[in-house]
């Protein structure tokens, strides 16, 4: 799975609260700051205290008994008077429709409620005076208390209105990352369905969403694996068409020098109708693992006991008629032993081999084929006396469809003989290893298998029965 850059999260718990213990701190701190402005503001004198009024009615009503005299005009602002003479409305600054007319509502105490307004009392003779009041933020200003004669309902809107616009931006600063993690997850399934499988998944500021975004990445990864690994089954797929094709034109080959050779040698007709029958076969073969090859559910060859010296010598029949049209010597040694491999995928390595060394080596020269046991592993060893390989074709042998431009490439050729070889090796657990006689005389590649592989006697008896 790729790497993701990882970051500090939290949890959505921890992210609520967090967004509470904020929001809670900032009206915490609105109103404090509220509470703070108020106090200065009584400090410099803005406004009004709320009990200024009532000590204005305190003192008008002091004199007032002092006196027993009273005189509209002393009453400030912020307080109204009612004057009742003989329990009957003489004079009021309110207006006629709030003016409260009704002696009775003012009897029994010097002080009270009526309403919104908290009023004094005090008798002169047969008249009476009520001062009423309201706790109420007025400002300092004449001229600005003539335009907002309260600040109550004003300071309170701005402080509702500071509160709600915190609310709002704190609401909407810990939505966006709730979205952007939302997006995140919304961004990585629609990469996925549109068949996009190569970006990088952010992480988010959230546990939880991380923890999706890592299924998520896990089932990327997966998909695009999975898709990779049948693309790369299509594709050797297609080589290993393209390579049993090649391997069509040895049998092929063979076949028209047995052809040829029936025209000029009429009485060995038998014995070459016998061998184009034998390689009319091995092509039936051939075609075969064509159609294994272009079915998606071909089965791989299974691995079995097997006489290696024989099937050395199956592979020295099956070229000798290539050896005879070029006057080659086939020297062929290989002690008698049997290993556990794929007969059929081995084969087509040393028909490939053998056929390789035989289109390069000079007529008249020799290809030698030789199996060995040694200490470490078993060995095969098909080598020629033609022109070697060149040294920088060493470090490509293997690769499909490659040819080196020298002596040892030819026209016709695919490039793909060897690198049958090199997977018939994988296929075996061995490995091909290409090279020139130490005597610079021509090519070998030795074929090198793991001891493993070697049956013992008890098995290769079990086999032949």
């Amino acid at each position: 799975m790729d790497k993701r850059r990882h970051r500090k999260t939290h949890t959505l718990a921890q992210f609520l609260r967090r967004y509470f213990l904020t929001t809670a701190l900032g009206v915490l701190a609105l109103l404090g700051s509220a509470v703070l402005l108020f106090l200065l503001g009584l400090q410099a004198g803005w406004y009004t205290r709320l009990n200024h009024n009532e000590k204005q009615a305190q003192e008008l009503i002091g004199k007032i008994q002092r006196q027993d005299f009273f005189d509209p005009a002393e009453v400030g602002d912020g307080l109204d008077y009612v004057l009742f003479s003989h329990e009957q409305l003489a004079d009021t600054s309110l207006s006629p429709d709030s003016a409260l007319t009704d002696f009775s509502l003012y009897t029994g105490s010097y002080t009270g409620k009526i309403g919104t307004q908290t009023w004094f009392r005090t008798d002169l003779r047969a008249e009476v005076v009520i001062l009423l009041f309201r706790y109420e933020i007025r400002p300092a200003l004449p001229a600005f208390a003539a335009l907002i004669p309260n600040l109550q309902g004003p300071l309170i809107g701005a402080l509702g209105l500071s509160l709600f616009l915190y609310l709002l931006t704190t609401a909407n600063h810990y939505g966006r990352k709730l979205v952007q993690a939302l997006n995140t997850l919304e961004e990585s399934a629609t990469q996925i369905a549109s068949g996009n499988l190569d970006f990088e998944i952010q992480d988010t500021a959230f546990t939880e969403f991380n923890q999706a975004l890592n299924s998520v990445d896990t089932m990327r990864s997966a998909l695009k694996d999975s898709l990779i690994q049948q693309w790369d089954m299509q594709n050797q797929r297609e080589i290993q068409i393209t390579v049993l094709a090649h391997d069509l034109k040895t049998p092929l080959a063979k076949i028209q020098t047995d052809a040829e050779l029936l025209q000029k040698e009429a009485r060995s007709a038998r014995h070459r109708l016998e061998a184009i029958n034998r390689h009319v076969g091995q092509l039936r073969q051939v075609v075969f693992q064509l159609q294994q090859a272009a079915c998606s559910q071909n089965q791989a060859e299974q691995p079995r006991v097997t006489a290696i010296d024989a099937l050395v010598r199956r592979c020295m029949k099956e070229v000798s008629g290539l050896c005879r049209n070029k006057a080659i010597t086939l020297t062929v040694f290989c002690p008698p032993f049997q290993a556990r491999i794929h007969a059929e995928t081995l084969r087509r390595a040393l028909i490939n081999l053998l056929d390789n060394a035989i289109r390069y080596c000079p007529s008249g020269k020799t290809v030698q084929l030789m199996g060995q046991i040694t200490e470490t592993c078993w060995i095969l060893k098909v080598s020629d006396e033609g022109p070697g390989f060149h040294a920088e074709s060493l470090n490509h042998i293997g690769e499909p469809f490659y040819r080196y431009e020298s002596a040892r490439s030819s026209h016709g050729h695919a490039g793909l003989g060897l690198y049958t070889v090199s997977q018939a090796m994988q296929i075996e657990g061995g490995r091909m290893i290409p090279g020139n006689v130490p005597d610079g005389s021509g090519a070998q590649v030795i074929l090198q298998f793991p001891l493993s592989t070697l049956a013992d006697e008890n098995e290769a008896a079990a086999n032949s029965d």
